[in-house]
């Protein structure tokens, strides 16, 4: 009797260690909260110049973009994990110069706006979680606006953007953002671009102006 009240006592503290294995869940285990799907964010940097030549009958002419500085801003959404849809918006208050074979070189305003819409990609890294490299691509418009008492003129082109850069987390619901970006503005058949004095610098299809940026802002995330 002593000896089967000792198996059954043995069964019964095996089978309760068992139980207690069996439902317990290390912390790493439970669930994690949801990423944020929205991201809003704001940056400023330097956009720098660009030029173009372009011949017009017997005429030739250089203009050249200055570099200036550039702020803008962005919207992002989460379509998979680790990646965005991303709409931006980006600005610069510049001059451009104009060099023409049979005239005197000229200088007005220009402002530069980029409206982009695409994608951006984070990849993780397996120690830091507060750092993460991105790249992105988008397509858009640059828009080329100039006014004043011998220039007036808007101008809408296509576009491309392509983004590297850095993602760094300072909570679950802000972070700073790093970035450089190159712009490159397709120019069409006698473009109205780089006017002054009446006389335009026709820019034939294939040429095209890069604009590279560095800069960096902030971000909210929700």
């Amino acid at each position: 009797m002593v000896r089967f009240l000792g198996v059954f006592l043995g069964v019964f503290l095996l089978s309760g260690a068992a139980s207690a294995q069996i439902s317990y869940a290390p912390p790493d285990l439970k669930p994690q909260p949801k990423p944020n799907r929205f991201e809003l964010g704001a940056y400023a940097g330097y956009l720098f110049g660009s030029s173009a030549n372009a011949q017009n009958g017997a005429e030739t002419s250089n203009a050249s973009i200055e570099g200036a500085p550039s702020y803008g801003g962005m919207v992002s959404f989460l379509v998979n994990p680790n990646a965005f849809a991303e709409l931006s918006y980006s600005r610069q208050q510049t001059e451009l110069s104009l060099i023409r074979s049979n005239a005197a070189p000229y200088r007005y305003d220009l402002t530069v706006q980029y409206f982009q819409i695409g994608g951006l990609l984070e990849f993780p890294l397996p120690t830091v979680a507060w750092l993460r490299p991105t790249f992105g691509g988008t397509l858009g418009t640059t828009v080329f606006s100039a006014s004043d008492e011998r220039a007036t003129y808007d101008e809408v082109l296509f576009s491309i953007l392509f983004e590297g850069g850095a993602k760094i987390r300072l909570t679950n619901f802000l972070g700073l953002r790093l970035r450089a970006r190159a712009f490159l503005t397709f120019l069409t058949d006698e473009s109205a671009l780089f006017c002054a004095g009446g006389a335009c610098a026709y820019a034939y299809s294939g040429t095209a102006l890069l604009q590279g940026e560095l800069g960096g802002g902030a971000y909210v995330s929700f």
